[in-house]
């Protein structure tokens, strides 16, 4: 065992562990502890650029701890922050995005004291997720400690609906009667505004499908779970819309929570009312997991589309950011790559405007990077965006969106992230072609190290353009090539005939109908290459895209 020693914690790293100096002055992170607080502790992993200690006592306590420091208790890996005021979880984050800004994004201090905002506090920071996901193990339903697959003990109050801790203790119940390990997992989620709950329970097992929902469908109803279930919501004041049993046999799909999902009873699927709209959430889907403070991000997101008429949503996922700042007459023209997320958000697009208006909004389903938007708005298939809206992953944006986006050039980017690393990054580039007019950092997860934050840019004024006109004869590119792109020709034969042409197939085919190509200095080493010819099916519908384009 390592030897102990005392340090000082002096901040808080991305993941909520303390961080600090060992004797050596090499840093260290530990869970558990807080910033000013003297420490004694031991190392129990290294790297060469840092080291994981383990806290053996906290010899002077932070003014901000809520709970005394228990050594060897097993912190909640949901809840790393739990012990730390609420008003310094706040002064974290919001430092947290500042530093990423000054750290990353090299954006001075004058700016940033120009444009950023207070952090919108989550009131009250209690019972907000309107989404769990339980371990199931011993015949307890709860949350993993930290770096560990056994269960911690934690508040139930400081984050979950009060239904879900109801359902949790029924289930528990449920197991002291019948023991049974059929299940790994649990999920709850539910609307404090319809009232409606879906639970989901998760299966690991490998045996084949059917036997499996077999046994757990048999499970659920013998051991009174469903009834169990059905009489909690009764009582609290919901309705249980539906049993599911999602089934991840994987470390795969367990990791990315996919698998085969069987509704067991009721619909897959619950109603929230999301800025006065109602939209419709299916199991597995992704919607936030804080209501009141998700519509705090649309409020901040709203402010720079207020005056716009076209609205791209990117990464748009079911549609809720772009449906719910939508104001009548706006159009919203939304991006996903998730082809179930974009049949929900045509399901909530009717569900939100019963009255008209949603056919306003138009999704398509497409990697964001691949979307080929100014093809869509040359071509008279999409309107100018006056704002684009880009809510991004935690991996954030690839460079060759930013650089799409920027062409375009809408008037207004708004930037909603999940991670202020990964923002400022993005933001560096967006620097150089837009400002920044208001950062505002927003809680939706009390008590985890985690924030959102909701960016506004302005379109930076450009020098006057001068209008040049030049004859194509001058130029290495024939009239009929400056009709249509590759791309636009290849988007074209793909949506009337469901064929992928590659450019080589158009290039052939140019040739042979007289289109002459410019010189590829990149040509093979050999002296008569082999290249496969045009099939006659890919031929007709390129020669039916150059007719559509006037190319031929």
């Amino acid at each position: 065992m390592a030897e102990a020693f005392d340090a000082v914690i002096t901040g808080l790293d991305e993941a909520g562990r303390g961080i600090g100096k060992m004797p050596s002055g090499k840093t260290f992170f530990c869970e558990g502890v807080f910033p000013g607080e003297k420490i004694t502790c031991r190392e129990t992993s290294s790297s060469a650029r840092f080291s994981v200690c383990e806290a053996v006592s906290v010899i002077t306590s932070s003014p901000s701890r809520l709970s005394p420091f228990a050594p060897g208790k097993p912190i909640c890996g949901g809840l790393p922050l739990a012990a730390l005021a609420y008003p310094a979880q706040l002064d974290f984050k919001a430092s947290r995005v500042r530093e990423c800004l000054e750290r990353i994004g090299h954006f001075d201090n004058e700016l940033l004291d120009s444009v950023m905002q207070p952090i919108a506090a989550c009131e009250p920071p209690v019972r907000y997720r309107n989404h769990m996901q339980y371990a199931i193990s011993g015949g307890r339903v709860g949350l993993l400690a930290s770096q560990s697959h056994e269960l911690a003990d934690y508040d139930g109050e400081k984050i979950e609906y009060e239904v879900f801790s109801r359902l949790r203790g029924a289930l528990e119940k449920c197991f002291e009667r019948a023991p049974t390990n059929l299940f790994e997992g649990l999920v709850l989620r539910a609307s404090r505004r319809t009232n409606e709950v879906l639970a989901e329970f998760v299966s690991g097992s490998t045996a084949p499908h059917e036997i499996v929902i077999r046994d757990c469908a048999s499970f659920i109803e013998d051991a009174g779970i469903r009834t169990a279930f059905e009489e909690v919501c009764k009582e609290a004041g919901y309705k249980l819309n539906g049993i599911l049993l999602r089934i991840s046999p994987d470390k795969a799909s367990r990791r990315t929570r996919g698998g085969t999902r069987v509704t067991l009873c009721g619909t897959d699927c619950y109603d929230e009312i999301f800025c006065g709209r109602r939209m419709r959430v299916k199991a597995g889907s992704f919607f936030q997991v804080n209501t009141e403070q998700a519509e705090k991000l649309a409020e901040l997101a709203s402010e720079g589309c207020s005056e716009a008429s076209v609205i791209y949503d990117l990464y748009c996922g079911c549609g809720t950011l772009g449906i719910g700042i939508k104001k009548p007459g706006q159009k919203i023209f939304g991006i996903e790559t998730v082809p179930e997320a974009v049949e929900s958000a045509k399901i909530n697009r009717s569900l939100a405007f019963p009255d008209g208006g949603a056919d306003e909004c138009s999704y398509i389903c497409k990697d964001v990077l691949k979307a080929d938007i100014k093809s869509l708005i040359r071509n008279g298939k999409l309107e100018e965006p006056d704002v684009i809206i880009v809510d991004p992953p935690r991996k954030g944006m690839d460079p060759g969106v930013i650089s799409r986006i920027t062409e375009i050039a809408p008037k207004t980017v708004v930037y909603v992230s999940c991670d202020p690393a990964t923002l400022a990054r993005d933001l560096k580039i967006f620097a150089r072609d837009y400002k920044i007019t208001k950062v505002t950092p927003v809680d939706l997860f009390p008590h985890t190290p985690h924030v959102e934050t909701v960016v506004l840019l302005s379109k930076l004024s450009s020098a006057p353009k001068l209008e040049v006109k030049i004859n194509m004869s001058e130029l290495d590119l024939t009239e009929a090539e400056a009709k249509a792109t590759y791309d636009e020709i290849q988007e074209y034969v793909k949506q009337q005939t469901g064929l992928h042409v590659t450019h080589l197939n158009i290039a052939q085919i140019k040739r042979k109908y007289g289109i002459i190509e410019r010189v590829n200095y990149n040509l093979p080493k050999c002296e008569n290459p082999k290249r496969p010819n045009c099939p006659p099916e890919k031929e007709k519908a390129i020669v039916a895209a150059l007719k559509h384009f006037k190319m031929i």
